[in-house]
């Protein structure tokens, strides 16, 4: 943790964020398993009961109304059509490249829409740094959680739902 927060606190004396110093760190940390377990005991129920939640808080901070309204929201639904199209679509035609079907080239790219922390902590980065307004920053965010809202249901219509194996062998079985 010492190591994590005097590179953290390096960046920030950079004037970089401090998720780059933490990311350093933990790319430089070797990779061992036991390791990962004793930390990922120690501080995923911290970070997934307090830090998240923070984060989520201060994200929602950043936000503003007038993104909903008027022309914004046209850009809006404009960047959330975009994005989900780019996704899709680069993800299918990378998977159908591959020798995969329509079917599951199509559920690849849904897959690839979802949007991760990663992305939020980089818009959240942007909008600290003033590189993006609050309304563009609103943008995003919606666009960021309804792209990864819309990954399950476009996985069931692309590959539709398949009963567990355990369910069709008992139904196939005989008395």
């Amino acid at each position: 943790m010492i190591g994590l927060l005097v590179t953290a606190l390096a960046t920030e004396w950079l004037h970089l964020h401090a998720v780059f110093g933490a990311f350093l760190f933990g790319a430089c940390l070797p990779r061992d398993d036991r390791l990962l377990k004793s930390l990922s005991e120690r501080i995923e129920p911290i970070s997934i009961v307090v830090l998240m939640p923070l984060f989520f808080a201060l994200a929602g901070l950043g936000t503003t109304s007038s993104a909903f309204s008027g022309a914004g929201f046209g850009a809006m639904m404009l960047i959330l059509a975009v994005a989900a199209f780019g996704k899709i679509a680069g993800g299918a035609v990378g998977a159908r490249m591959a020798g995969y079907g329509w079917r599951d080239s199509l559920a690849t790219g849904s897959l690839m829409n979802a949007r991760g922390l990663m992305e939020l902590i980089v818009m959240k980065i942007g909008l600290d740094a003033g590189l993006i307004g609050p309304e563009l920053f609103t943008m995003l965010l919606v666009m960021a959680l309804a792209t990864t809202a819309m990954t399950g249901p476009l996985i069931n219509l692309f590959i539709g739902r398949k009963a567990p194996a355990v369910a069709d062998a008992a139904a196939h079985a005989k008395p």
